[in-house]
């Protein structure tokens, strides 16, 4: 059974004009024996991943294993910065993003090719794996053709980190995905994990938002939603909040 750390929460914003925001859920499991990641984060997160990692007591030294549930930049960004660290990567993933060529999007090609060039701290993995004690892979295509969730038993109540596969608490309660490149697929997907923490009373983390469950049928957020936006709007008052709450 593991303890569940949140480091990052994620975020459900877009932006039309500058975009993917890239706030993506960053959470730390942590039992006797490993300090897992589940995704890396994105470069900006690296102060955040310090400061969190030592509120534990820990190091990016003291992670044993990142859990990439697929290959988009801000869920494998920072998989270099864990030195003593198993990278885990889907194989259907990976086979489908080093056949993509430089600059398609959110696919960081160079990633990509580090994971394949690495024969040593990289392990791949596939559908209904338990990758390690108590963590099993599902199958969760759509966003990405070999995109992975993890189910996982926590100490309270079982968790699923969908990833992308379910971004925020509006496509849980829909099925209506964003950012997709199979939107059947991913309707299939968010089904099937919807119905996993329905039968089981799980938690499920997004990729880009704070961690939800089911309550009456609804999705509904576990705890609240907020970012802390600083804006500097002219050149004579200084820095406005433009935080969300």
């Amino acid at each position: 059974m593991y303890s569940l750390h949140t480091l990052v929460d994620g975020f459900p914003g877009k932006s039309a004009s500058h975009g993917a925001f890239g706030w993506s859920s960053l959470w730390l499991l942590q039992d006797a024996d490993r300090r897992v990641l589940v995704d890396a984060g994105p470069p900006a997160y690296i102060p955040l991943i310090h400061d969190g990692l030592a509120a534990l007591g820990l190091t990016t030294a003291d992670i044993t294993d990142v859990l990439v549930t697929h290959l988009h930049w801000d869920h494998v960004g920072n998989f270099t910065m864990y030195p003593n660290a198993t990278t885990w990567v889907g194989e259907e993933e990976l086979a489908w993003a080093e056949t993509q060529p430089a600059g398609t999007p959110f696919v960081p090609d160079l990633h990509v090719q580090e994971l394949r060039r690495r024969r040593e701290g990289v392990e791949r993995m596939s559908d209904g794996q338990e990758v390690l004690p108590g963590i099993t892979t599902i199958a969760s295509p759509g966003h990405t053709p070999g995109h992975l969730a993890f189910h996982v038993e926590a100490a309270d109540r079982s968790h699923v980190f969908a990833g992308d596969a379910v971004k925020n608490v509006f496509e849980l309660n829909t099925l209506q995905v964003d950012s997709t490149m199979d939107a059947d697929a991913s309707r299939a997907s968010v089904d099937r994990l919807r119905s996993l923490i329905r039968d089981t009373d799980g938690v499920l983390v997004p990729g880009h938002d704070v961690a939800l469950g089911l309550d009456a049928g609804e999705a509904v957020r576990l705890a609240p939603q907020s970012a802390r936006i600083g804006f500097f709007a002219d050149g004579v008052r200084g820095e406005a909040d433009r935080s969300i709450r």
